[in-house]
């Protein structure tokens, strides 16, 4: 590795859990070498969340995934992404990402040939790596982007604690909910089989309303999540329910989970989000294994059912329209987070 490091390119595109994951490790990487200016390769739906990185970035390079994956617009996107990576030099470039197109633009940049995982999640980007650090990839993804940089850099450190900067972006409440206790719901997920039901949402606020009446419940998500948003405000049908899904940027969504008490959510990008805030998270589970991407830290909760089938990994429940992991108690669920509002509810 040069010395000293004077610029560094961090290639992870997507999506905002894996950008909040490599957060600790790139603040560690900022203890190292805090003169330097840091790049990111950034899908530019992602772009505000580099906001809230514990390491300030310099530039945002933007990866239009779109225009690359068009024949019509892949000359021009493809050689012009090109040449903003080889604008200047860089004495250290990271791919967290693990792809092979993410370690063909680490590769393209101008400097030393790019660092990566030895195991990534494609197995031929490897070969594009200068250097491959040899990870247990069996780990929470927090855990295994501050391995890449200890081994990277002759360290033991510990995952840092981080507290994300707040007040980044303008964000208005309701004019109900201002003065009430919040509590976040994220019903919305990229995997049909990642959203549970909204009805289990419902069930859930209402059994927590009945003991805590002053409580506001905020659904928060992005504008594909409206429907499901709309349902459970018709399905819960009380007083103290405001639907902002799709109504936010992702910087005004975090904001928002911010200032909530907890969250309440399927497996889903703003979780971790959630977590990084210092938010506790009650997630619900099936398809998916929280221990390598659920919320990362102390005072989250996780619901799932026990079943053969559970973390199978697929996107469209194989066995039916209604996957047995959705059948989750809410009665349970809701006195966990009455507990959580009783005994250790995040105060504003």
């Amino acid at each position: 590795m040069p010395t000293p490091v004077k610029r560094i390119l961090v290639v992870k595109p997507s999506s905002l859990g894996d950008i909040l994951h490599t957060f600790p490790a790139l603040e560690l990487l900022h203890r190292r070498f805090p003169e330097a200016e840091l790049d990111w390769l950034v899908h530019p739906a992602f772009q505000e969340v580099l906001a809230f990185s514990p390491f300030p970035v310099a530039r945002a390079i933007l990866f239009q995934r779109k225009k690359l994956g068009k024949a019509s617009t892949f000359p021009r996107e493809f050689l012009g992404l090109a040449r903003e990576l080889r604008c200047c030099r860089y004495d250290l470039v990271i791919d967290f990402q693990g792809l092979l197109r993410s370690a063909v633009f680490s590769f393209l940049a101008r400097g030393p040939r790019p660092v990566g995982f030895s195991r990534p999640r494609e197995r031929n980007a490897r070969w594009l790596y200068g250097r491959r650090c040899r990870v247990d990839m069996n780990q929470h993804a927090v855990e295994r982007n501050v391995a890449l940089v200890n081994q990277l850099l002759d360290m033991n450190e510990p995952v840092p604690n981080l507290a994300l900067p707040r007040g980044r972006f303008p964000v208005q409440l309701p004019v109900e909910a201002e003065g009430r206790r919040l509590i976040g719901i994220i019903p919305g997920a990229r995997w049909e089989s990642k959203r549970f039901p909204p009805e289990l949402f419902a069930a859930v606020m209402k059994a927590v309303r009945r003991d805590f009446p002053d409580v506001a419940f905020l659904l928060i998500g992005s504008p594909a999540d409206r429907d499901d948003a709309e349902r459970i405000l018709k399905v819960s049908d009380m007083p103290g329910v405001f639907s902002l899904a799709g109504r936010t940027d992702i910087g005004e969504m975090m904001e928002l989970l911010g200032k909530c008490e907890l969250v309440i959510s399927n497996d889903s990008g703003p979780i971790h989000a959630a977590a990084a805030l210092g938010v506790p998270v009650f997630g619900f589970f099936g398809p998916t294994h929280p221990e390598w991407t659920g919320p990362y830290g102390a005072g989250h909760r996780v619901f799932r059912r026990e079943l053969e089938c559970g973390g199978c990994m697929r996107r469209h429940c194989p066995r039916g329209p209604v996957p047995a992991c959705h059948g989750l108690d809410p009665e349970s669920i809701a006195a966990a987070v009455a507990q959580q509002l009783s005994t250790g509810g995040r105060k504003q």
